[in-house]
């Protein structure tokens, strides 16, 4: 996976870090999966807090043994034990000391996490980032984003004159987004006016609304809305966020030879 300096800077750019309170909050990630737990990481650091990580539940409890955490975020579904079976241990032995348990899944029956608090995949990451706030109990500095009224992802408008095979474009992007989210919809219009700044025909865009196609994110392991990935050409490479910061994403559609109107 590629989440790079550019979704770190992409990100950052959409953000500013909530408050210095934020700093003394450390949160354990625990996912099996290395993409979906580095974009997790690269959300909560970005966002100022101290982040340690673990791939599987036996790791995870571990780590529990050797440190104290806030808050312990965790897959359901890994390989071997469960996110539950490592958050029920970690409360056998008291390793939690306190700390609030979150799970975080796209399935939707999950034995033994009565009272764990749980998040559905795909996340918005704005509400996301607010929801970690409250439960660390860091006060929300807010975002820069400003409220727009929901609109339409079709894909009519973008698929007028789109080219259709690998031959006839240089670069393949997918926009994952939620419709009624206010940073999908600015990532949507972002994208939009960047791409107005390049010629036509060289670039293929898709716009998948996860709300509508709930597991249309599958390939691309999606965990956040909105989501810009980048397919082709190889390396894949997603960033983060609400696209405000539009001359790293035209840097990198130069680097892949798309020439500029300009």
């Amino acid at each position: 996976m590629c989440v790079t300096s550019v979704a770190c800077r992409a990100h950052r750019a959409t953000r500013t870090v909530v408050n210095s309170s934020a700093s003394d909050a450390r949160i354990l990630v625990v996912d099996d999966q290395d993409d979906v737990r580095q974009m997790l990481v690269t959300a909560l650091e970005l966002d100022g807090y101290v982040v340690d990580q673990a791939a599987n539940a036996v790791d995870g409890l571990n780590r529990l043994r050797q440190a104290r955490y806030n808050l312990v975020l965790s897959d359901y579904a890994m390989p071997g034990d469960t996110g539950a079976w490592m958050l029920n241990e970690a409360s056998r032995l008291n390793l939690l000391g306190g700390a609030t348990a979150v799970i975080i899944t796209a399935h939707p029956l999950m034995p033994g996490t009565a009272d764990v608090t749980v998040i559905t995949k795909p996340i918005d990451l704005d509400s996301f980032l607010t929801q970690i706030r409250e439960l660390v109990g860091v006060a929300d500095g807010g975002s820069d984003s400003t409220q727009s009224p929901a609109e339409e992802f079709t894909e009519s408008a973008m698929s007028r004159d789109q080219p259709r095979c690998h031959e006839d474009y240089l670069v393949d992007l997918v926009l994952y987004v939620s419709a009624a989210s206010p940073a999908s919809i600015q990532a949507r219009r972002n994208l939009e006016r960047l791409l107005s700044r390049f010629e036509p025909g060289q670039v293929r865009w898709t716009v998948r609304d996860l709300e509508r196609e709930p597991l249309a994110g599958e390939e691309d392991r999606i965990a956040f809305t909105p989501t810009l990935v980048k397919r082709f050409p190889e390396p894949r490479m997603w960033v983060l966020g609400n696209l405000r910061e539009a001359d790293i994403l035209a840097d990198m559609l130069r680097v892949c030879g798309v020439e500029s109107k300009e």
